[in-house]
Protein backbone atom coordinates (compact mmCIF):
# COMPACT_ATOMS: atom_id res chain seq x y z
CA UNK A 1 0.00 0.00 0.00
CA UNK A 2 1.39 3.40 -0.98
CA UNK A 3 1.00 6.46 1.29
CA UNK A 4 0.25 9.60 -0.73
CA UNK A 5 0.25 12.12 2.14
CA UNK A 6 -2.27 14.92 2.53
CA UNK A 7 -4.28 15.69 -0.61
CA UNK A 8 -6.39 18.69 -1.52
CA UNK A 9 -8.85 16.57 -3.51
CA UNK A 10 -9.38 13.14 -5.04
CA UNK A 11 -8.66 13.31 -8.77
CA UNK A 12 -9.83 10.97 -11.53
CA UNK A 13 -6.20 9.88 -11.94
CA UNK A 14 -6.11 8.73 -8.32
CA UNK A 15 -9.34 6.82 -8.72
CA UNK A 16 -7.83 5.04 -11.71
CA UNK A 17 -4.65 3.93 -9.93
CA UNK A 18 -4.42 0.15 -9.44
CA UNK A 19 -3.73 -1.37 -6.04
CA UNK A 20 -4.12 0.24 -2.61
CA UNK A 21 -3.36 3.80 -1.53
CA UNK A 22 -3.52 5.65 1.76
CA UNK A 23 -3.99 9.39 1.96
CA UNK A 24 -5.37 12.17 4.18
CA UNK A 25 -7.87 14.87 3.26
CA UNK A 26 -9.31 17.83 5.17
CA UNK A 27 -13.08 17.85 5.73
CA UNK A 28 -14.97 20.85 7.10
CA UNK A 29 -17.86 19.65 9.27
CA UNK A 30 -20.04 22.75 9.07
CA UNK A 31 -23.07 20.72 10.09
CA UNK A 32 -21.79 20.08 13.64
CA UNK A 33 -22.93 22.16 16.61
CA UNK A 34 -19.38 23.49 16.70
CA UNK A 35 -18.19 23.54 13.07
CA UNK A 36 -14.66 22.27 12.75
CA UNK A 37 -12.17 20.80 10.29
CA UNK A 38 -11.52 17.07 10.50
CA UNK A 39 -8.53 15.30 8.99
CA UNK A 40 -9.86 12.13 7.41
CA UNK A 41 -7.71 9.06 6.86
CA UNK A 42 -8.64 7.22 3.66
CA UNK A 43 -7.64 3.91 2.13
CA UNK A 44 -8.60 3.37 -1.51
CA UNK A 45 -8.40 -0.08 -3.08
CA UNK A 46 -8.90 -1.29 -6.66
CA UNK A 47 -9.64 -4.98 -6.94
CA UNK A 48 -11.36 -7.07 -9.62
CA UNK A 49 -12.77 -4.01 -11.35
CA UNK A 50 -14.33 -2.58 -8.18
CA UNK A 51 -13.32 0.44 -6.07
CA UNK A 52 -13.40 0.07 -2.26
CA UNK A 53 -12.66 2.49 0.57
CA UNK A 54 -12.50 2.87 4.32
CA UNK A 55 -12.58 6.31 5.96
CA UNK A 56 -11.74 7.25 9.54
CA UNK A 57 -11.15 10.39 11.59
CA UNK A 58 -8.48 8.55 13.60
CA UNK A 59 -4.92 7.72 12.63
CA UNK A 60 -4.56 4.28 11.14
CA UNK A 61 -2.41 1.78 12.98
CA UNK A 62 1.22 1.80 11.87
CA UNK A 63 0.86 -1.88 11.09
CA UNK A 64 -1.96 -1.43 8.58
CA UNK A 65 -0.94 -2.77 5.21
CA UNK A 66 -3.73 -3.26 2.71
CA UNK A 67 -3.08 -5.21 -0.46
CA UNK A 68 -6.43 -6.87 -1.11
CA UNK A 69 -10.07 -6.83 -0.07
CA UNK A 70 -9.40 -9.27 2.76
CA UNK A 71 -6.83 -6.89 4.26
CA UNK A 72 -9.18 -3.96 3.81
CA UNK A 73 -12.03 -5.84 5.48
CA UNK A 74 -9.81 -6.77 8.42
CA UNK A 75 -8.65 -3.15 8.84
CA UNK A 76 -12.23 -1.88 8.70
CA UNK A 77 -13.35 -4.49 11.22
CA UNK A 78 -10.92 -3.11 13.79
CA UNK A 79 -12.82 0.18 13.50
CA UNK A 80 -16.23 -1.57 13.68
CA UNK A 81 -16.80 -0.79 10.04
CA UNK A 82 -16.99 -2.45 6.64
CA UNK A 83 -15.39 -1.45 3.33
CA UNK A 84 -17.63 0.70 1.14
CA UNK A 85 -17.78 -0.25 -2.53
CA UNK A 86 -17.85 3.04 -4.43
CA UNK A 87 -18.49 1.41 -7.81
CA UNK A 88 -21.76 -0.15 -6.68
CA UNK A 89 -24.88 1.39 -5.15
CA UNK A 90 -24.56 1.71 -1.39
CA UNK A 91 -27.28 1.53 1.23
CA UNK A 92 -28.23 4.71 3.09
CA UNK A 93 -28.52 4.13 6.84
CA UNK A 94 -31.15 6.10 8.70
CA UNK A 95 -31.21 8.49 11.61
CA UNK A 96 -34.47 9.18 13.47
CA UNK A 97 -35.40 12.72 14.48
CA UNK A 98 -38.08 12.99 17.14
CA UNK A 99 -40.73 15.65 16.58
CA UNK A 100 -43.68 16.84 18.69
CA UNK A 101 -45.99 15.26 16.09
CA UNK A 102 -44.07 11.96 15.61
CA UNK A 103 -40.75 11.38 13.90
CA UNK A 104 -38.76 11.99 10.75
CA UNK A 105 -36.54 9.19 9.43
CA UNK A 106 -33.64 10.63 7.45
CA UNK A 107 -31.75 8.70 4.76
CA UNK A 108 -29.56 11.51 3.43
CA UNK A 109 -29.76 14.14 6.15
CA UNK A 110 -26.67 16.17 6.98
CA UNK A 111 -27.47 18.58 9.78
CA UNK A 112 -26.65 19.38 13.37
CA UNK A 113 -29.74 17.44 14.48
CA UNK A 114 -28.63 14.26 12.72
CA UNK A 115 -26.30 12.83 10.10
CA UNK A 116 -27.09 9.81 7.94
CA UNK A 117 -24.41 7.15 7.42
CA UNK A 118 -23.15 4.52 4.99
CA UNK A 119 -21.75 1.43 6.74
CA UNK A 120 -21.36 3.57 9.87
CA UNK A 121 -19.42 6.27 7.99
CA UNK A 122 -21.01 9.75 8.03
CA UNK A 123 -22.43 10.47 4.59
CA UNK A 124 -20.80 13.95 4.44
CA UNK A 125 -17.35 12.34 4.85
CA UNK A 126 -17.99 10.11 1.89
CA UNK A 127 -19.25 12.97 -0.27
CA UNK A 128 -16.45 15.27 0.84
CA UNK A 129 -13.78 12.78 -0.27
CA UNK A 130 -15.42 11.14 -3.28
CA UNK A 131 -18.18 13.60 -4.20
CA UNK A 132 -16.89 14.26 -7.72
CA UNK A 133 -16.78 10.55 -8.50
CA UNK A 134 -20.20 10.01 -6.92
CA UNK A 135 -21.71 12.96 -8.79
CA UNK A 136 -22.60 14.83 -5.61
CA UNK A 137 -19.94 17.15 -4.25
CA UNK A 138 -22.37 19.19 -2.15
CA UNK A 139 -25.46 18.46 -0.07
CA UNK A 140 -27.54 15.67 -1.64
CA UNK A 141 -31.27 15.63 -2.15
CA UNK A 142 -32.90 14.96 1.18
CA UNK A 143 -34.84 11.72 1.43
CA UNK A 144 -36.88 11.06 4.53
CA UNK A 145 -40.00 9.42 5.86
CA UNK A 146 -42.57 11.40 7.81
CA UNK A 147 -44.24 9.23 10.44
CA UNK A 148 -46.86 11.23 12.38
CA UNK A 149 -48.67 9.95 15.45
CA UNK A 150 -52.19 8.64 14.69
CA UNK A 151 -53.87 10.96 17.23
CA UNK A 152 -55.75 14.02 15.87
CA UNK A 153 -53.98 17.34 16.43
CA UNK A 154 -51.14 15.65 18.35
CA UNK A 155 -50.02 13.97 15.12
CA UNK A 156 -50.68 16.94 12.81
CA UNK A 157 -47.55 18.58 11.45
CA UNK A 158 -46.76 22.29 11.54
CA UNK A 159 -48.83 24.36 9.15
CA UNK A 160 -45.74 25.74 7.46
CA UNK A 161 -44.42 27.29 4.26
CA UNK A 162 -41.05 27.46 2.51
CA UNK A 163 -39.52 30.18 0.35
CA UNK A 164 -36.97 27.98 -1.45
CA UNK A 165 -37.48 24.39 -0.41
CA UNK A 166 -39.49 22.16 -2.72
CA UNK A 167 -40.75 18.76 -1.74
CA UNK A 168 -42.84 15.84 -2.86
CA UNK A 169 -44.77 13.40 -0.66
CA UNK A 170 -45.75 9.87 -1.62
CA UNK A 171 -48.32 8.29 0.69
CA UNK A 172 -47.25 4.81 1.81
CA UNK A 173 -49.47 4.08 4.85
CA UNK A 174 -52.71 5.39 6.35
CA UNK A 175 -53.44 4.37 9.92
CA UNK A 176 -56.84 2.59 9.92
CA UNK A 177 -57.60 3.67 13.49
CA UNK A 178 -57.03 7.31 12.60
CA UNK A 179 -58.79 7.06 9.24
CA UNK A 180 -61.28 4.12 9.22
CA UNK A 181 -62.40 4.91 5.65
CA UNK A 182 -58.83 4.56 4.35
CA UNK A 183 -58.69 8.19 3.26
CA UNK A 184 -56.26 10.49 5.14
CA UNK A 185 -55.71 14.22 4.74
CA UNK A 186 -53.21 17.01 4.23
CA UNK A 187 -53.83 20.67 4.97
CA UNK A 188 -52.84 22.37 1.72
CA UNK A 189 -53.23 26.06 0.97
CA UNK A 190 -56.31 28.11 1.82
CA UNK A 191 -60.04 27.52 1.56
CA UNK A 192 -61.31 29.26 -1.56
CA UNK A 193 -64.92 29.28 -0.30
CA UNK A 194 -63.87 31.16 2.83
CA UNK A 195 -61.76 33.58 0.75
CA UNK A 196 -64.89 34.36 -1.32
CA UNK A 197 -66.68 35.51 1.85
CA UNK A 198 -64.39 38.55 2.00
CA UNK A 199 -64.31 41.69 -0.13
CA UNK A 200 -60.62 41.21 -0.84
CA UNK A 201 -57.76 38.77 -0.29
CA UNK A 202 -56.18 41.27 2.08
CA UNK A 203 -59.23 41.12 4.33
CA UNK A 204 -59.05 37.34 4.26
CA UNK A 205 -55.38 37.51 5.25
CA UNK A 206 -56.29 39.83 8.12
CA UNK A 207 -59.06 37.50 9.26
CA UNK A 208 -56.69 34.53 9.29
CA UNK A 209 -54.03 36.54 11.14
CA UNK A 210 -56.54 37.62 13.80
CA UNK A 211 -57.75 34.05 14.29
CA UNK A 212 -54.16 32.86 14.69
CA UNK A 213 -53.38 35.62 17.18
CA UNK A 214 -56.44 34.74 19.26
CA UNK A 215 -55.64 31.05 19.18
CA UNK A 216 -52.03 31.59 20.14
CA UNK A 217 -52.97 33.42 23.33
CA UNK A 218 -54.87 30.34 24.49
CA UNK A 219 -52.13 28.07 23.13
CA UNK A 220 -49.53 29.92 25.19
CA UNK A 221 -51.69 29.63 28.29
CA UNK A 222 -51.98 25.85 27.89
CA UNK A 223 -48.30 25.44 27.02
CA UNK A 224 -47.24 27.32 30.15
CA UNK A 225 -49.25 24.86 32.24
CA UNK A 226 -47.80 21.89 30.31
CA UNK A 227 -44.28 23.17 30.99
CA UNK A 228 -45.07 23.34 34.68
CA UNK A 229 -46.37 19.77 34.63
CA UNK A 230 -43.23 18.59 32.83
CA UNK A 231 -41.08 20.28 35.45
CA UNK A 232 -43.04 18.65 38.26
CA UNK A 233 -42.30 15.27 36.65
CA UNK A 234 -38.60 16.06 36.42
CA UNK A 235 -38.73 16.53 32.64
CA UNK A 236 -37.07 19.32 30.74
CA UNK A 237 -39.60 21.95 29.63
CA UNK A 238 -38.47 21.42 26.06
CA UNK A 239 -38.62 17.62 26.18
CA UNK A 240 -40.74 15.87 23.58
CA UNK A 241 -42.98 13.52 25.53
CA UNK A 242 -44.77 10.37 24.39
CA UNK A 243 -48.42 10.76 23.32
CA UNK A 244 -49.70 8.90 26.40
CA UNK A 245 -47.80 11.27 28.70
CA UNK A 246 -48.94 14.31 26.72
CA UNK A 247 -52.56 13.18 27.03
CA UNK A 248 -52.12 12.66 30.78
CA UNK A 249 -50.85 16.21 31.08
CA UNK A 250 -53.67 17.60 28.92
CA UNK A 251 -56.24 15.82 31.11
CA UNK A 252 -55.04 18.01 33.98
CA UNK A 253 -55.74 21.23 32.08
CA UNK A 254 -58.99 23.02 32.97
CA UNK A 255 -61.78 21.66 30.70
CA UNK A 256 -62.98 25.17 29.86
CA UNK A 257 -59.51 26.05 28.65
CA UNK A 258 -59.30 22.86 26.59
CA UNK A 259 -62.70 23.59 25.03
CA UNK A 260 -61.65 27.13 24.19
CA UNK A 261 -58.46 25.86 22.55
CA UNK A 262 -60.45 23.41 20.42
CA UNK A 263 -62.96 26.08 19.36
CA UNK A 264 -60.32 28.64 18.45
CA UNK A 265 -58.20 26.05 16.63
CA UNK A 266 -61.16 25.09 14.45
CA UNK A 267 -61.89 28.75 13.77
CA UNK A 268 -58.27 29.26 12.72
CA UNK A 269 -58.15 26.18 10.51
CA UNK A 270 -61.46 27.08 8.88
CA UNK A 271 -59.38 29.38 6.67
CA UNK A 272 -57.31 26.51 5.31
CA UNK A 273 -57.92 23.86 2.67
CA UNK A 274 -57.86 20.08 3.16
CA UNK A 275 -57.06 17.46 0.52
CA UNK A 276 -57.99 13.79 0.75
CA UNK A 277 -55.14 11.27 0.56
CA UNK A 278 -55.06 7.58 -0.30
CA UNK A 279 -52.13 5.17 -0.37
CA UNK A 280 -50.08 5.88 -3.49
CA UNK A 281 -51.18 9.50 -3.81
CA UNK A 282 -48.53 12.06 -4.65
CA UNK A 283 -48.43 15.61 -3.28
CA UNK A 284 -45.99 18.13 -4.74
CA UNK A 285 -45.35 21.18 -2.57
CA UNK A 286 -44.11 24.29 -4.32
CA UNK A 287 -42.57 27.29 -2.51
CA UNK A 288 -44.99 29.63 -0.73
CA UNK A 289 -47.74 27.01 -0.38
CA UNK A 290 -48.62 26.46 3.31
CA UNK A 291 -49.15 22.80 4.15
CA UNK A 292 -49.52 20.37 7.02
CA UNK A 293 -49.58 16.59 6.72
CA UNK A 294 -52.22 15.22 9.07
CA UNK A 295 -52.02 12.55 11.75
CA UNK A 296 -51.68 8.89 10.86
CA UNK A 297 -50.51 9.49 7.26
CA UNK A 298 -47.04 8.11 6.57
CA UNK A 299 -45.18 9.41 3.52
CA UNK A 300 -41.88 9.16 1.71
CA UNK A 301 -40.55 12.66 1.08
CA UNK A 302 -37.92 13.97 -1.32
CA UNK A 303 -36.88 17.60 -0.95
CA UNK A 304 -34.14 20.06 -1.72
CA UNK A 305 -31.58 20.37 1.12
CA UNK A 306 -32.92 23.69 2.35
CA UNK A 307 -33.51 23.97 6.07
CA UNK A 308 -35.80 26.98 6.10
CA UNK A 309 -39.46 27.30 6.93
CA UNK A 310 -42.14 29.66 8.18
CA UNK A 311 -44.48 28.29 10.83
CA UNK A 312 -47.94 29.79 10.40
CA UNK A 313 -49.63 27.83 13.18
CA UNK A 314 -49.42 24.66 15.22
CA UNK A 315 -51.78 22.85 17.61
CA UNK A 316 -48.94 22.31 20.10
CA UNK A 317 -46.02 24.26 21.50
CA UNK A 318 -43.30 24.94 18.92
CA UNK A 319 -40.04 23.70 20.46
CA UNK A 320 -37.62 24.52 17.64
CA UNK A 321 -38.12 28.30 17.80
CA UNK A 322 -39.61 30.83 20.20
CA UNK A 323 -42.03 32.42 17.74
CA UNK A 324 -44.52 31.83 14.98
CA UNK A 325 -43.99 33.36 11.56
CA UNK A 326 -47.61 33.99 10.64
CA UNK A 327 -47.36 37.68 9.77
CA UNK A 328 -44.21 37.45 7.64
CA UNK A 329 -45.40 34.24 5.98
CA UNK A 330 -48.81 35.61 5.08
CA UNK A 331 -47.20 38.56 3.34
CA UNK A 332 -45.97 36.19 0.63
CA UNK A 333 -48.11 33.08 0.99
CA UNK A 334 -50.03 31.88 -2.04
CA UNK A 335 -53.74 32.30 -1.41
CA UNK A 336 -54.99 31.29 -4.85
CA UNK A 337 -56.12 27.72 -5.34
CA UNK A 338 -53.17 25.37 -4.90
CA UNK A 339 -53.28 22.00 -6.62
CA UNK A 340 -50.51 19.37 -6.54
CA UNK A 341 -49.06 18.53 -9.94
CA UNK A 342 -50.47 15.15 -11.07
CA UNK A 343 -48.11 12.30 -12.08
CA UNK A 344 -47.35 11.89 -15.79
CA UNK A 345 -47.25 8.38 -17.24
CA UNK A 346 -44.08 7.93 -19.29
CA UNK A 347 -44.70 4.28 -20.12
CA UNK A 348 -46.70 1.40 -18.62
CA UNK A 349 -45.62 1.11 -14.98
CA UNK A 350 -43.38 4.21 -15.08
CA UNK A 351 -44.65 7.61 -13.90
CA UNK A 352 -42.95 10.97 -13.56
CA UNK A 353 -44.39 12.05 -10.22
CA UNK A 354 -42.41 15.26 -9.69
CA UNK A 355 -40.35 17.44 -12.01
CA UNK A 356 -38.92 20.52 -10.36
CA UNK A 357 -36.00 22.66 -11.52
CA UNK A 358 -33.86 21.06 -8.81
CA UNK A 359 -34.82 17.38 -9.10
CA UNK A 360 -37.27 14.90 -10.52
CA UNK A 361 -38.79 11.70 -9.15
CA UNK A 362 -39.88 8.60 -11.06
CA UNK A 363 -42.17 5.88 -9.73
CA UNK A 364 -41.57 2.43 -11.20
CA UNK A 365 -44.12 -0.36 -10.67
CA UNK A 366 -43.36 -3.91 -11.81
CA UNK A 367 -45.42 -7.10 -11.71
CA UNK A 368 -43.70 -10.35 -10.63
CA UNK A 369 -41.16 -11.47 -13.23
CA UNK A 370 -41.07 -8.14 -15.08
CA UNK A 371 -38.02 -5.95 -15.70
CA UNK A 372 -37.55 -2.35 -16.80
CA UNK A 373 -34.71 0.04 -17.48
CA UNK A 374 -34.57 3.72 -16.53
CA UNK A 375 -32.21 6.27 -18.07
CA UNK A 376 -30.24 8.80 -16.01
CA UNK A 377 -27.52 11.45 -16.25
CA UNK A 378 -26.80 12.33 -12.62
CA UNK A 379 -26.64 10.49 -9.31
CA UNK A 380 -29.87 8.90 -8.10
CA UNK A 381 -31.41 8.03 -4.75
CA UNK A 382 -33.74 5.04 -4.87
CA UNK A 383 -36.14 3.82 -2.16
CA UNK A 384 -38.37 0.77 -2.11
CA UNK A 385 -42.06 1.33 -1.43
CA UNK A 386 -43.72 -2.08 -1.85
CA UNK A 387 -42.58 -5.60 -2.67
CA UNK A 388 -38.95 -6.19 -3.58
CA UNK A 389 -36.95 -5.21 -6.64
CA UNK A 390 -33.40 -6.02 -7.66
CA UNK A 391 -31.22 -3.26 -9.07
CA UNK A 392 -28.73 -4.41 -11.73
CA UNK A 393 -28.91 -7.94 -10.27
CA UNK A 394 -26.76 -6.66 -7.38
CA UNK A 395 -28.91 -4.87 -4.85
CA UNK A 396 -32.30 -5.93 -3.46
CA UNK A 397 -34.62 -3.11 -2.40
CA UNK A 398 -37.53 -3.78 -0.06
CA UNK A 399 -39.95 -1.28 1.52
CA UNK A 400 -38.17 1.72 3.08
CA UNK A 401 -34.74 0.51 2.00
CA UNK A 402 -32.80 3.18 0.13
CA UNK A 403 -29.59 3.35 -1.89
CA UNK A 404 -27.35 6.00 -3.39
CA UNK A 405 -26.29 5.32 -6.97
CA UNK A 406 -23.41 7.21 -8.59
CA UNK A 407 -24.07 8.51 -12.14
CA UNK A 408 -24.86 5.63 -14.44
CA UNK A 409 -26.55 5.84 -17.80
CA UNK A 410 -29.09 3.07 -17.26
CA UNK A 411 -30.49 1.27 -14.22
CA UNK A 412 -32.01 -2.18 -14.64
CA UNK A 413 -34.80 -3.12 -12.22
CA UNK A 414 -36.28 -6.61 -11.89
CA UNK A 415 -39.12 -7.95 -9.76
CA UNK A 416 -38.12 -11.49 -8.83
CA UNK A 417 -40.76 -11.74 -6.10
CA UNK A 418 -44.32 -13.01 -6.11
CA UNK A 419 -46.11 -9.69 -5.52
CA UNK A 420 -46.11 -6.33 -7.36
CA UNK A 421 -43.21 -4.06 -6.43
CA UNK A 422 -42.72 -0.29 -6.45
CA UNK A 423 -39.64 1.92 -6.15
CA UNK A 424 -39.11 5.67 -6.26
CA UNK A 425 -36.10 7.02 -8.17
CA UNK A 426 -35.00 10.62 -7.56
CA UNK A 427 -32.42 12.38 -9.75
CA UNK A 428 -31.06 15.92 -9.63
CA UNK A 429 -31.93 18.10 -12.64
CA UNK A 430 -28.53 19.62 -13.26
CA UNK A 431 -25.58 19.22 -15.62
CA UNK A 432 -23.45 16.26 -14.55
CA UNK A 433 -20.18 16.87 -12.70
Amino acid sequence: MEFLGKLESVTPDLLALPGAHHFCIEHFAGYQSEPTSIQLQVVLLHEAGEIYTIISDHEFSASIDVNNLGDLTAAASKMSREPICLSRPFELETVSIQKPWGQEIWYSGIEQRGVSTVKNVPLPWLLSVFGDYLGCAGAPMLLKILAPFPAPNLGDLYFEMHEKKIEVYVVTQIDPKAWPTGSGKIRYGFNQDVISEFESVDRFRNSYQLSVNEYRLTRNEIDAQLKSLRTQQGLSPDNIVAPAVYNEFMAQINPELRDREERLRQSMYRHTNMLDLSIGDVVTVAPMVPHSLQHGVRVVEFQTPHYERYILSFGQEVLTQDHWDTESAMAGARTEIATPEPPVQLSPGLDLIADFDAFKVLRLMLDPGDSAQTQHTNYTIVIGVAGEMTLDDLTALGPEQAIFQAPKGALQFTNRGTTPATVLIAEENKPPL
